[in-house]
Parts: structure tokens; sequence; C-alpha cells
């Protein structure tokens, strides 16, 4: 056979076709809008949720930061722990702690609006066998405003949300505040007058999120990450009630004052702002007993001692004022967020 010849025997092969390969037009991993338009419709308050946190719970972290400060140690006001946590800390002290937070505040935001949602139909279905009549639908028909019913239903499935909730948060809020006050709890020399003045302090090692809890549950075993659980299950309870019946209320008497033409977020703005400020007034001294039960479980025993002492003199309302500011402006900007989030997605086509 005569290489480079043609024969019957080993004829030259196919010439290779010079055209690109077709690329499918589909993909079985990638959803066509009509699929993705009905699951977002479908979980359209996860979706309004989960977004909206996690907007409003960055923006508000270094405000959170101060209110862990001012809760486990007495500082004369929020001014002077807001320098003596930049002098000692530096900018890491603004947003240690932020993980936890995200995930978990996202987590349960996410769960306490479905669960809140849930109830709150269930509640309604309950009194409209008994007695006729829907709470919701009359109260978003009324035109005298809110009515006691409907505000005792929203009230109700709030705190029923904020007890289903509870168990997933606990953890997360307490890994978060051992992390935020492990530098100052650790380092009771912190408290000096000369400290804000010594550079190596900001160079003290911080507790990361992860090994705390690993230590506390070599130190306290799994019933250590539920440190003031019942604490922490009270407040969120009562809050969450509080929070859901002065929110609808609110945001229902602000859209009526308002009128259609005014802009749709206005109304949730004002009544995220005012449902979750109020409650706070009643939880705080939950919240502050809480914080310092949990922010001392990996100190030393003179360290927690001489944290006790330190704080044993502070009001129990000690750093309300920032949470305030914090709790208001991470309201807004979440409720207003979820509302206009949940607005877009009634608007996809099916």
């Amino acid at each position: 056979m005569t290489v480079g010849k043609r024969t019957e025997h080993a004829p030259f092969p196919p010439t290779p076709n010079s055209a690109p390969p077709v690329i499918p037009t589909s993909n079985a991993w990638i959803m066509d809008e009509s699929t993705r338009n009905k699951l977002f419709k479908k979980y359209k308050t996860q979706v309004a949720s989960a977004v909206s946190t996690v907007c409003a719970t960055l923006a508000v972290t270094p405000l959170e930061n101060v209110k862990t400060r001012m809760q486990t140690h007495n500082f004369k006001n929020i001014f002077q722990c807001a320098r003596y946590l930049w002098r000692t800390e530096g900018p890491r002290g603004y947003v240690a702690g932020a993980l936890p937070p995200l995930a978990s505040v996202t987590a349960v935001r996410v769960l306490n609006f479905t669960s809140y949602n849930y109830a709150k139909e269930g509640i309604a279905d309950i009194v409209k066998r008994v007695t006729g009549t829907s709470p919701l639908a009359e109260m978003e028909k009324s035109s005298r405003g809110p009515t006691l019913l409907g505000v005792m239903t929203y009230s109700l499935a709030g705190g029923f949300a904020g007890l289903v909730a509870a168990p997933i948060a606990c953890p997360f809020e307490l890994a978060k505040n051992v992390v935020q006050t492990s530098v100052l709890v650790s380092n009771r020399a912190l408290a000096s007058p000369g400290a804000a003045h010594d550079p190596s302090l900001r160079r003290k090692p911080r507790i990361g999120t992860i090994e705390a809890a690993k230590q506390i549950v070599q130190r306290h075993g799994f019933r250590g990450l539920y440190t003031g659980f019942r604490l922490h299950a009270l407040r969120d309870t009562v809050g969450t009630a509080m929070y859901f019946g002065i929110y609808e209320t609110v945001k229902q008497a602000a859209a009526k004052e308002m009128g259609s033409d005014q802009s749709p977020l206005g109304a949730p703005a004002i009544a995220g702002a005012i449902c979750s400020t109020l409650p706070w007034f009643a939880t705080y001294p939950l919240d502050t007993r809480k914080t310092r039960a949990q922010s001392v479980l990996l100190g030393k025993t003179k360290e927690i001692g001489e944290a006790s002492v330190a704080v044993a003199k502070s009001s129990m309302y000690k750093g309300i004022s920032i949470i305030l500011v914090r709790t208001g402006v991470n309201n807004m900007i979440l409720l207003s967020l979820f509302e206009y989030i949940k607005a877009r997605i009634d608007e996809l086509p099916n």
C-alpha cells in the first residue's frame, strides 16, 4: 500500500467538520421564566424576608456591636463606648460577630415571617368558624381603622412566630455575644484609664465564632449553647407579638392617612420604626439579663467575677438608646424592602 494514496482497503479518513459544535439552547439546571416566576410567587414571603434581612442587618452591624458593649460594661454613654471601642479594638470592633447574626437573623426572620403568616391565617380561620367573619378581612375593609379582634389575631400569630424561632436563634445570638465581648471580658485591663492610649490592645486576639461555639460545648456541654434560653424565648414571644400587632395596625392606619397617591414605602417605613422600638421598653431588661449571662461563658473565674461586679452597678436599660436607633433603622429598611419585594413579585407575569 502506497503511503498517502487512497485505496479501497485503506480509504482516507473523513474530513473533519469545520463547523462549530452545536450548543444546546436549554439547560436542565436553568429554569424558564414561567417556572421561576411561579417559584417566586409560591415562596414570596421567604424570598422577600431573606433579601430584606440581609440588607438591613449589614446596615446596622456597627450599632449592634456598640449596644452589646453597653450592656456588658459600665460605660457612661454611647459616645464613650464608641470612642473606647475604636481606640482599643479598632475598626474590627465594629464588625465583630457580623457573620452569626447575618446567617442566623436571616434564617430566623424567614422562619418568623413564614410561621407568622401560617399562624395568622390559621387563627383567622378559627375565628371565622366561630363568629362567621374573618378578623383579617374586617380589619382590611374597616373604614374606622384597626379592630380589636384583628389586632389580637396579629399579636397571637406574632407570639407564636417568636416562640417557634427561639430555639434556632438562641445559639447563634449567644455566639455573637461571646465574640463581641471576648476582648472586653478576657482583658479587664481595658477598663483602666490609660487603656485607650495603649496601641497593643488592638492586637489582642479575638475569639472566632466557630471557636467560641467549640469552647462553649467543651466547657459547658451542648446545653451551654442554650444558656439564657428561657429569657430568650420569653423576650422573643412577647416582643414578636407586640412587633407584628403594632406593625399591621400602624401600617394600615398610616396608609389610610397618607392616601394611595403617596409612596407605597412610606407606611411600612413608619410602621417599621414604631413596631420595632416600642416592644424594647418591655423586653429590654430580659435582653440585658440574657446578654450578661451569655457574655461571660468563656471567661476565667476571676474575670467573670470582675465582669459581674462591673455591670452590677449599671441599669438594666443600659444601652437602650443605641438599640432604639439600631432597631428603628434596621426595621425601616427591612419592612420597606420586604413590602417592596413582595409587590414586585406580585407583578411578575405568570
